[in-house]
């Protein structure tokens, strides 16, 4: 947590309480982070979805919906979209967001911890998650989840604030 070493639930639950106190600000925030940047990357990921209409897609660790309410337009109303968050508080925002904005007929929410998604096997043409990588406790387990529920041939885009390493 940060760049101190905390047990594995102790992650969560701290990161858990950091989003619940920060919901309602989250936007601000990475308006602060990227300079505003964070707008255009979505932008740019929305561009690269190879969705159509039909299609399905997941939002991982969506919080306030951006991503998927891009999606929700790319699949059009035959298609369907995931929201999912593990925060109920972030994820009801979004929720609330997006219905405001009138986007809900091809639209689900779910609250759903990205290192083990409730969903089939090779479910979604493409998969996202928007700087939530960083929150996650095992990045390796989360990144295989998204790859379970991606259908052969479909995208997985993960947008992140840091620094790739070299393994």
């Amino acid at each position: 947590f940060g760049y101190a070493q905390v047990p594995r639930e102790e992650k969560s639950r701290r990161v858990r309480a950091v989003f619940d106190s920060v919901a309602d600000r989250y936007d601000l925030m990475n308006d602060l982070m990227s300079g505003g940047l964070h707008r255009l990357w979505k932008q740019f990921a929305l561009s690269q979805t190879g969705l159509r209409e039909g299609y399905s897609a997941l939002d991982v660790a969506g919080g306030t919906g951006d991503l998927a309410a891009g999606m929700a337009r790319q699949v059009g109303e035959t298609g369907l979209v995931l929201l999912s968050d593990i925060n109920g508080s972030l994820l009801a925002l979004g929720r609330d967001r997006l219905l405001d904005r009138g986007i809900l007929r091809n639209l689900r929410v779910v609250q759903a911890d990205a290192e083990r998604l409730p969903f089939r096997d090779a479910t979604f043409d493409c998969v996202t998650i928007g700087f939530g990588l960083r929150n996650v406790t095992d990045k390796p387990a989360a990144l295989a989840s998204m790859c379970r529920v991606l259908r052969p041939g479909g995208r997985l885009l993960v947008l992140e604030f840091s620094q790739p390493a070299v393994a």
